[in-house]
């Protein structure tokens, strides 16, 4: 007599050929017959529970978490994305570029900080660019070129010195 493979049972013996479990199913223990995938793993129809995302015990497929989301560190639910992260897909969270910030959880996209600002910090917000620095529209805040120069914070662009100075 052989075992039957991963995934495969027989509930009789002098059985000549193995049943698969199907999906939502992985083979118990004894390996006579199937037991359900549990809460947080799937099996499609191989008969083997994996670990991921599921809600539900005996999952054929895993959930997906939706845009604004991940799957949280115990994949058994979904997290908010934090402030100065986001999600426009089903994976995970992805921080913002610089000059980009998001203040909620549960962002699908970034917001850009502007002009006279750059991202602070945290990445959920923004802060004014300092004195002798500049900002466009990208929200990086940089140092006024030379012969130029910014005397209030959140300037948009740096001031020419006029001749002689």
């Amino acid at each position: 007599c052989q075992q039957c493979p991963p995934g495969e049972f027989t509930s009789h013996s002098g059985a000549t050929s193995c049943d698969f479990c199907g999906c939502g199913f992985e083979t118990n223990t004894d390996g006579d017959g199937c037991q359900l995938c549990e809460e947080g793993e799937f099996s499609s129809n191989d008969g083997n529970c994996q670990a991921s995302f599921s809600s539900i015990s005996g999952a054929c497929a895993c959930d997906t978490c939706g845009p604004g989301h991940e799957v949280n560190s115990d994949q058994d639910g979904c997290d908010l994305c934090s402030p100065g992260f986001f999600s426009n897909d089903e994976g995970a969270c992805q921080q913002c570029t610089p000059g980009e910030f998001t203040s909620h959880s549960g962002a699908t996209s970034c917001d850009v900080c502007g002009c006279g600002f750059e991202t602070n910090t945290d990445g959920d917000g923004c802060q004014l660019c300092e004195e002798g620095e500049f900002s466009s529209n990208d929200g990086n805040c940089q140092a006024c070129p030379i012969n130029s120069f910014s005397s209030v914070s959140g300037a948009c662009a740096c001031d020419l010195c006029g001749p002689g100075h």
